[in-house]
């Protein structure tokens, strides 16, 4: 998988994790997405969930497309009298998100994370210009 295109949510049945590619929603909607463990099938075919799924999607892309300015960019935050910034790659690494949708009856939270860029440094060299 590719930065932050996994989505992951509880089965409400078995409570086993189900995940799917939010890049491949428009394939699944035919066919749904199955859980692994117990076999219930999800239906994608509701008008809203696909709204707000699709809208996460563009907002992946985005951040991909993005990535050469997010590169440059950081954060800066005050501890006491020193400032200390810490680039935005790194805050995307760490960035754990939720959806929290109605189906039918009863709430559903779709977790997904922006995944770490395969050419970012380590944690260590940014520790180290700290």
């Amino acid at each position: 998988m590719q930065k932050g295109h996994l989505l992951q949510f509880s089965c409400q049945c078995c409570q086993q994790p189900i995940q799917f590619s939010v890049f491949d929603v428009e394939k699944n909607v035919v066919g749904g997405v199955n859980c692994p463990d117990c076999g219930i099938m999800y239906d994608f075919s509701d008008e809203a969930l696909l709204r707000q799924l699709r809208k996460f999607e563009n907002l992946c892309r985005q951040i991909h497309l993005s990535e050469e300015i997010l590169s440059n960019t950081s954060v800066g935050i005050y501890v006491g009298d020193r400032e200390i910034k810490i680039p935005y790659k790194i805050l995307l690494t760490r960035l754990n998100s939720t959806l929290d949708l109605m189906v039918g009856e009863r709430p559903l939270t779709i977790t997904f994370r922006i995944e770490p860029t395969k050419d970012m440094p380590s944690l260590d060299h940014y520790s180290k210009i700290l």
